[in-house]
């Protein structure tokens, strides 16, 4: 069998593959293996060369398949759904234990979140200002 159908077949199950495991990687190697394969079909080449051609194809199709399909960024119509914190900002709480020493707990729902701030007793109402760490609200009196 000609070594160009080696590509082909290859490219074709790196193809497929992206249906079991999605994420628009395998896709591009598949038609990197698939232009090898049909340059093959043109023009003889060793096995080094053809591995060379791949390479070359492969990054050229990653970075096409990138700036068409991936790393744009998007508009979420969920802006803040792995940043739970930062969509606290602005808004205000009710203490329900006191912040001692620069430090206390708010109680929001059924999470809990470090404070940082002046010392104010329970029952005080405050104003997340900002997020530290990704961990503790900065927050001031409302």
């Amino acid at each position: 069998m000609e070594t160009f159908w080696y590509w082909l077949i290859g490219g074709i199950l790196l193809c497929a593959a992206e249906a079991l495991a999605p994420g628009m990687f395998l896709l591009w190697l598949g038609v990197a293996a698939i232009a090898t394969g049909l340059l093959m079909s043109a023009i003889n080449l060793s096995f080094a060369w053809s591995m060379i051609w791949f390479g070359l194809l492969a990054i050229v199709a990653v970075v096409i398949g990138r700036k068409f399909y991936g790393a744009s960024e998007r508009e979420s119509d969920q802006p803040f759904l792995n940043r739970r914190a930062d969509a606290m900002v602005g808004r205000t709480y009710v203490l329900a234990h006191p912040i001692k020493a620069g430090e206390g707990r708010l109680i929001v729902n059924d999470t809990q979140w470090g404070l940082r701030g002046p010392d104010l007793p329970a029952g005080t109402k405050v104003l997340v200002t900002g997020v530290q760490d990704s961990t503790f609200l900065l927050v001031e009196q409302a």
